[in-house]
């Protein structure tokens, strides 16, 4: 039975409630909030790679009301052919993006679709989402496509005064970047919190109170069709949880531990080892996964690309995406106090 590390102030538990919901078109138009909180951020992000070897870390935000630098409302990819070695800011590619300020979604028979808003600068773009099926299009770029990996995932971080709570929409997906096959993942997320909070900024519970060492977003495809993602969470105290899904059931629970395993000269993990209701994990960064450049910029922590996977798994991998972060500097394994800002 979990002991608490620590006793807090009235309103705060800092530990997630996390599962499935039911993916809806119009969920992801209203702008109704949930638990007092508001729609503060939707978030479309990812990994593809193209059979040249190529590899493209794709990003891109929709949010009328954020300052337009600080959110990335413009295109934003990091590729591996920018030095060979890391995900870096490709902003050769990027240059003629169109930025999303001012874009609103609209309905369009069983889609949502989100274009380019009138007056802005740059290439066309157009983003369809279904309750099955997910297109993203950057013109001059890249075009992609593929099936949801049903259901959708979420998790709820409450708070007495902040909190978060996020909608996560997992999509299988390929095409063409470039005019060169491409195949990959990407997550279509929709994030609340309370008003005037910032993700990864100002009034974030989650970051103002140091609490999480990893959180990670991944999927996985198999050459045997099967499919499986989720997002991974590991903190201090009792912060942390894991969900996922196989498109067939879904797994969410906070019985988790882990490590990292780190470096004495660099921010980055070389590795990180989960236990999960008793089930052994293992994140492998990809070699070249590393993303220096946006670690100067927002988000303020170490992003690294690479692979989740089961310890042991036997079925051959066909594609893969493992996107997120190690704060080692809040520790490398979990404490049974969270080091709060108090």
């Amino acid at each position: 039975m979990p002991k608490l590390g620590d006793v807090y102030e009235r309103g705060n538990f800092f530990q997630q409630l996390s599962g499935a919901h039911q993916p809806s078109v119009e969920d992801v138009l209203s702008d109704r909030g949930y638990f007092g909180l508001k729609p503060n951020l939707t978030a479309i992000y990812g990994n593809i790679r193209t059979e040249d070897g190529e590899m493209y870390e794709l990003l891109r935000n929709f949010n009328p009301d954020l300052d337009t630098e600080k959110a990335y409302l413009g295109l934003v990819i990091q590729s591996t052919k920018a030095d060979g070695e890391n995900l870096i800011f490709d902003t050769e590619l990027t240059k003629d993006c169109a930025s999303a300020k001012g874009t609103v979604g609209i309905q369009d028979g069983n889609e949502a679709v989100w274009r380019k808003a009138p007056g802005v600068v740059g290439d066309d773009f157009e983003i369809r989402f279904s309750e099955d099926y997910f297109v993203w299009k950057e013109e001059k770029l890249f075009s992609l496509e593929g099936p949801m990996i049903k259901p959708g995932l979420h998790w709820y971080l409450p708070g007495r005064d902040e909190g978060t709570y996020y909608v996560s929409h997992l999509f299988e997906l390929t095409g063409e970047f470039q005019g060169v096959k491409a195949k990959g993942f990407v997550a279509f997320d929709q994030v609340y919190m309370a008003d005037g909070a910032v993700l990864y900024g100002n009034r974030d519970i989650l970051m103002e109170n140091f609490g999480h060492i990893v959180w990670y977003t991944w999927a996985n495809k198999y050459k045997d069709g099967s499919v499986e993602g989720g997002h991974f969470l590991l903190g201090h105290d009792r912060l942390g949880f894991a969900v996922f899904t196989d498109g067939k059931t879904v797994t969410a629970t906070q019985n988790i531990e882990g490590k990292v395993a780190t470096s004495p000269n660099s921010p980055f993990s070389q590795g990180i080892e989960f236990t999960i209701e008793g089930e052994n994990w293992t994140f492998t960064p990809d070699p070249r996964g590393k993303m220096p450049a946006m670690l100067q910029k927002y988000p303020p922590t170490p992003q690294q690309e690479g692979r989740m996977q089961r310890v042991g798994e036997t079925r051959e991998v066909d594609s893969y995406w493992a996107w997120g972060e190690t704060e080692t500097k809040h520790g490398n394994t979990r404490m049974s106090k969270l080091p709060t800002r108090r």
